[in-house]
């Protein structure tokens, strides 16, 4: 009965709208809506801030018009960065980028606000973008992390990875303001023709050891991964054959770290396995849409393997396949 009323109430409804005249205008008034993008990195050389601007369809599809790179970026507007403990204010720099995978947006280029000025660890920064034209103002704020104290599975101290222990152990303590962390690790080896040791080539193979790791900062976070997952990451991801023989150089580790900000807005973007699919929004930008949040990669690469783990794995069952060799 209440489905039936409400039908009947927006039948009439449109029946009185349609009673007034022939065309309806279902789009509001045009407002300018810009969308901004950035994590500050104090452990990059360069701050990379996107900013764009929403859009209606206009006479063709909403695709279509995604297509036309006009229809993405905002020409005229003012980026600046404030460091609210100094009062520093620090200009971006339109850049063009060719860098950019292909989709649903135009993909032939992008523009990037940039600036190579040192982002400080654990500090307040503001963003406001203006476009002197339209008059529109957007504002947000963030503060920026701080580095974490790598223990393990190695540091720059030791410089050293083993697979002697059964269980490969990260150990690190979280830097300031960073509340969740990815681990990458990474496997450089070398590829050997051994019907002719001339033919090689160099390959990385990548290990995601740690997914969103929630963390407290300040507070050591201490993670053991079974060495049995190593071994079945290499024997999964290093191609065997019979006639290829491959070789360990070292490998290297990134820390991801994310500030609360990033970590709110990855968690509402995840994917939704319920039996409602409608995702909620997350934006931090005042006067407009989109993320300003802070983020630090920390890496120690070119890192050696020591010299009984080699010849452990390369007798191991299960990278015995992989033909490894010292």
């Amino acid at each position: 009965m209440n489905k039936i009323r409400a039908f009947s109430i927006i039948a009439a409804l449109g029946l009185a709208l349609s009673a007034c005249e022939n065309t309806v205008d279902i789009n509001a008034p045009w407002k300018e809506t810009l969308v901004v993008y950035g994590l500050l990195d104090p452990y990059d050389s360069v701050q990379r801030i996107r900013v764009n601007k929403a859009f209606l369809g206009g006479d063709g599809t909403v695709y279509q018009t995604a297509q036309i790179s006009d229809s993405l970026f905002a020409d005229s507007v003012l980026v600046t960065l404030t460091r609210t403990a100094t009062g520093q204010q620090i200009p971006c720099t339109p850049e063009w980028s060719t860098q950019k995978d292909s989709g649903i947006f135009a993909s032939q280029y992008t523009r990037l606000w940039t600036t190579r000025e040192r982002i400080y660890p654990n500090e307040v920064y503001e963003i406001r973008v203006q476009n002197p034209l339209s008059g529109t103002s957007i504002y947000s704020s963030t503060r920026s992390v701080g580095d974490a104290k790598i223990q393990s599975p190695f540091n720059s101290v030791t410089n050293l990875f083993s697979v002697g222990p059964e269980y490969i152990t990260v150990s690190f303590t979280p830097g300031a303001n960073t509340y969740a962390y990815d681990v990458k690790f990474y496997v450089h080896y070398e590829s050997i023709n051994a019907l002719d040791t001339n033919q090689k080539s160099r390959h990385t193979a990548v290990w995601s050891m740690l997914r969103n790791y929630y963390v407290q900062p300040g507070i050591r976070a201490l993670n053991q991964i079974p060495r049995l997952s190593f071994l079945q990451f290499l024997a999964n991801t290093i191609p065997s054959d019979p006639n290829t023989l491959h070789r360990l150089k070292n490998v290297g580790i990134v820390f991801y770290g994310g500030n609360q900000q990033l970590l709110d807005y990855i968690s509402v973007n995840e994917p939704s396995i319920g039996i409602v699919q409608k995702q909620a929004e997350y934006s931090n930008i005042d006067g407009g849409l989109g993320l300003f949040a802070s983020r630090s990669q920390q890496k120690i690469d070119q890192v050696p393997i020591h010299s009984a783990s080699i010849q452990y794995l390369a007798k191991h069952p299960t990278t015995l396949p992989l033909n490894l060799i010292p």
